[in-house]
This record gives C-alpha cells, structure tokens and sequence, in this order.
C-alpha cells in the first residue's frame, strides 16, 4: 500500500510547494505597491547610511522575492546608481550619472522585514557590490 501512496502524497507535496507555503520564498511581482514601498524603504537606508555625499537611485530592478513570516521578508535585488543629487534634495528628481568618471553603479540585495499592522519595517540586511562596466 505505501508503494502506492508514497507517489501520491509526493506529487501533493510539490503542488503543496509551488504555491507558496508560509515560510517558503516566492517570486513577486517588483510594481507592486508593497514592494516599491519596500524598495523606497530600503534606499533611503542606504543613502542614509552611505559615505558618499551623493544619493544613489534604482535603475533596475532585478529580482525580487517575498517571504511570509511573522509580517513579510522583502528579498530585493536591485542595480543602483550615483546621482549628481547631494544626499539633502529630493530623491525624486535625481538622474544616474552617466559616462563620466564619477559614475559609479553597484547591485544591492537587501532584505526588508515589514509588518504593516505595527506599522513597522526594518531594513535586516544590505550587500553591495561594485559593477565595473
């Protein structure tokens, strides 16, 4: 009888799976709302954190994945650029620089944890690294 059901109770498993269990990583889509407020989050972090006297803005967008756990774990990767905008102006109007030597490009993974319903969100983790191009 096992023989039977261990393929049965395999095949529920992987359906189980491809549909996003609590705690598994899924694929979403990057123009949901809820992430471009992950994203907003998670650059105005880096730009606070950053050395640079310049602010660095999205300029693609190359994955991202969510994570149910207690609230939401955002895993966004994302390429970023430097801007001529120094870090007191409005994120809003800036423009990456291009072809000259002061531009400088990085792809970021950062992790944001929300949890709306506490009106909170964190920024639990952040790695970058230089792009040569």
């Amino acid at each position: 009888m096992w023989k039977c059901a261990f393929p049965f109770f395999a095949a529920l498993l992987t359906v189980g799976s491809a549909q996003g269990l609590p705690g598994g990583v899924t694929d979403i889509n990057a123009n949901k709302p809820e992430v471009k407020a992950a994203l907003k989050f998670a650059m105005k972090e880096y730009n606070k954190g950053s050395s640079d006297r310049y602010l660095y803005v999205v300029v693609d967008v190359i994955s991202v994945q969510g994570q149910v756990v207690e609230g939401y774990n955002y895993f966004l990767t994302v390429k970023i650029a430097k801007t001529l905008c120094r870090k007191n102006s409005n994120v809003s109007g800036c423009s990456p620089i291009s072809n000259s030597p002061m531009a400088k490009t990085y792809e970021c993974t950062f992790v944001v944890w929300s949890r709306p319903w506490l009106n909170d969100i964190q920024l639990m983790e952040q790695q970058c690294h230089q792009l040569h191009s």
